[in-house]
């Protein structure tokens, strides 16, 4: 992303398929890789993707909520809300 070029990359298969069936059914996950916990779950309209152990917060750290309908979409080591512009990507190999 924008505000950190090198991001996170989780490593345990288990959780990369989880966070990816999360992602794409709209349901709640949460787990471990490389001591992160990630969490996956519904904030306002949408769905959340932070590696935090709590969903729909402001807190400072990596969320994305790229369908919420306002300016609290998250943010990459900036607060997850009211962030400013930024480039963010999560992508699955």
């Amino acid at each position: 992303g924008s505000y950190d070029t090198i991001g996170i990359t989780v490593t345990n298969q288990t959780t990369v398929n989880a966070i990816a069936a999360a992602l794409r059914t709209s349901t709640a996950y949460t787990g471990i890789s490389n001591g992160i916990t990630w969490s996956v779950g519904t904030c306002g309209s949408g769905i959340e993707l932070s590696e935090t152990n709590t969903i729909c917060q402001c807190s400072t750290t990596y969320t994305i909520r790229p369908c919420i309908g306002n300016g609290n979409w998250g943010g990459i080591n900036r607060t997850g809300c009211g962030s400013p512009s930024q480039v963010m990507t999560v992508s699955f190999q």
